[in-house]
């Protein structure tokens, strides 16, 4: 059997933290931490929900009522998902963008992504996307496009594609909106699964595309030096993973075991996106994405989101162990991520019972701490310890006085004594 093999580092009680990305503090991000040799599937599955992330093999965990940016483990029910105004508005403006060539000015609140780009300053103009560049694909990798998982591995459970169906209320799902409807499209997307770690072929044939569009990215959206962007880093950082690639339950389908993946987008035959995620057991979760900033237009990271919910949704109908979206950490304290939570239902996991508790009852409570137990049960447990254990200091200092009340009454006690017998003698 598969096991987890890792190197735990301790924080050291007074021991300065590191930079902080959010609110830029010099020393104040404080986290526990650790190297992951190898990891199961099923063991990162539980750390997640424990509040543990992991970059690369380096898995780490903020010190939640310490660290200046507590961050809560966010996850999204996708089986119950339901589009906002703003994202439909996303969906219709890369439909038309697809079908008739149509581009849109975007405005800040569209540009949002995962991880840490919502800083990016939109374009004045629409920008021109280059001339497409053919990349080598090959046809026996085995790995099929993201839109066809829906046929892969199909159980009884499968057939009926109910998100394929509207609503009782009319609303239409995700999945109405990302089905084609022009035979003569002006652009043509193509979205694969390709596994990253153990490399698959088809990533190794695309490696150097793809590691081209991450030095792009880092460029102009969070003006990396070159150094920064070199190619090991990029490999620890985006390629290199703990987890061990795990078959899924009967009728899984072969081409996403359980493990670590890149999703590719491809415009015109063109390398324009790649989202890094990995497939748990109970839930999809992102992991980064980059993306060609001529196409900031078309709102990448809210596009990039969608398309991952709806592969969360497809991969639940072949298991319905696997229905969550987990989009990282939710750091309250820090307004420009605030953004993971317009993916509704959301939920964040209680720091103290690591219950996922439902954002609108915790949103209260973060604007008046940025550190707080979310989990009412767990609260008043809490909030009942204190008081115990307030009595317990109470009655111990009371008797404490009531032990030095009867020592000053038997000290003067003793000293009327000793001044009678010095009188009588």
């Amino acid at each position: 059997d598969d096991i987890s093999i890792v190197e735990y580092f301790p924080h050291e009680a007074g021991k300065a933290g590191h930079h902080c990305g959010y609110c830029k503090s010099e020393n104040g991000s404080i986290s526990y931490g650790m190297w992951a040799h190898t990891l199961t599937c099923e063991d990162y599955q539980d750390l997640i929900d424990r509040g543990w992330r992991r970059s690369g093999k380096y898995c780490y965990k903020p010190i939640m009522k310490t660290t200046c940016c507590p961050a809560y483990t966010i996850r999204c029910d996708a089986v119950h998902f339901s589009l906002s105004r703003s994202q439909k508005v996303v969906l219709k403006r890369m439909r038309q963008f697809l079908e008739e060539g149509k581009r849109h000015n975007v405005t800040a609140d569209e540009t949002e992504t995962v991880p840490e780009t919502t800083h990016v300053e939109t374009a004045s103009a629409a920008p021109t996307i280059p001339p497409p560049e053919r990349l080598s694909k090959p046809s026996d990798s085995g790995l099929p496009l993201a839109s066809e998982l829906s046929g892969a591995g199909k159980t009884s459970s499968c057939e009926a594609q109910p998100f394929l169906k509207v609503g009782a209320d009319g609303k239409k799902p995700l999945e109405a909106f990302l089905q084609p409807s022009s035979s003569a499209p002006a652009h043509t997307l193509e979205v694969k699964l390709i596994r990253s770690s153990p490399p698959s072929p088809e990533f190794d044939a695309t490696f150097e595309a793809s590691y081209s569009l991450y030095k792009r990215y880092q460029r102009a959206v969070h003006n990396s030096t070159e150094d920064e962007c070199e190619e090991a880093k990029y490999r620890r950082f985006l390629c290199d993973s703990p987890l061990v690639p795990t078959r899924g339950p009967p009728g899984w389908p072969q081409c996403c075991d359980y493990g670590s993946y890149h999703q590719h987008y491809y415009v015109d035959g063109k390398l324009v996106m790649v989202g890094v995620l990995d497939i748990l057991p109970r839930c999809l979760s992102s992991v980064y994405l980059y993306y060609d900033p001529v196409i900031m237009f078309l709102s990448p990271g809210v596009y990039s989101a969608l398309r991952e919910i709806e592969l969360t949704r497809k991969l639940y109908l072949c298991s319905q162990a696997l229905r969550y979206y987990y989009m990282g950490l939710y750091i309250h304290s820090c307004p420009k991520m605030r953004y993971k939570g317009h993916y509704g239902p959301s939920y964040l996991a209680c720091p103290e019972s690591h219950r996922f508790v439902p954002i609108e009852r915790c949103l209260p409570k973060l604007d008046v701490r940025k550190y707080s137990v979310l989990d009412d049960g767990e609260e008043r447990w809490v909030k009942n310890r204190s008081l115990q254990e307030a009595e317990e200091r109470w009655v111990k200092t009371r008797s404490l006085q009531e032990a030095e009340e009867r020592w000053v009454k038997t000290r003067s006690l003793q000293e009327a004594e000793e001044r009678w017998v010095k009188t009588r003698s």
